[in-house]
């Protein structure tokens, strides 16, 4: 993108658009006894100031402000950051659906024997009510009194003809 200049030539923003030679400039530099640092005021701007002095170079230099740059991260060369390996997860994910459709298919087939399982009760359970019902009847018919009656002839019992009543103090 930029290309490489020399120290005294300059290359601007302008210059780059309209595809121009750079500008050759003079830059002022500050004798060695006096170096130049930045330095910060309350409100946050950057000015140059003579080493140790503390006062500013020069009016100008004084007058101007630098806005401090915002600081990036150190660029890598071409490395992207460390990212975990796809092929575990993938693994992982096919392994949790394939666990869970096994799982399902297990829950399908248990349901499905215990319906079957459920509707075969209810059938014995609907056999063993009629046989209830079956069974009640016939105690009902034997308990009736023509059965009854047979029952007591076949033993030796009889009719009685007449009724006597007693009298208990008299006896007859």
């Amino acid at each position: 993108m930029k290309a490489m200049t020399s120290s005294a030539a300059i290359r601007t923003r302008e210059d780059e658009a309209t595809g121009t030679e750079p500008r050759t400039t003079r830059r002022r530099t500050v004798p060695p006894s006096h170096p130049v640092r930045l330095t910060t005021t309350p409100t946050g701007t950057a000015r140059k100031r003579a080493a140790g002095t503390g006062t500013a170079v020069t009016r100008r230099a004084a007058a101007r402000t630098v806005q401090a740059p915002a600081r990036r991260p150190a660029p890598t060369a071409g490395r992207h950051a460390p990212t975990a390996p796809r092929a575990p997860f993938a693994l992982l994910v096919v392994g949790l659906l394939g666990g869970a459709l096994v799982s399902l298919l297990l829950l399908n087939t248990v349901l499905a024997q215990q319906s079957f399982t459920r509707s075969e009760l209810q059938q014995e359970n609907q056999r063993l009510v009629e046989r209830k019902q079956a069974l009640q009847e016939d105690i009902a018919r034997e308990n009736s009194p023509e059965v009854l009656h047979a029952k007591a002839r076949r033993l030796g019992m009889r009719d009685s003809g007449d009724r006597v009543v007693t009298d208990p103090r008299t006896g007859r």
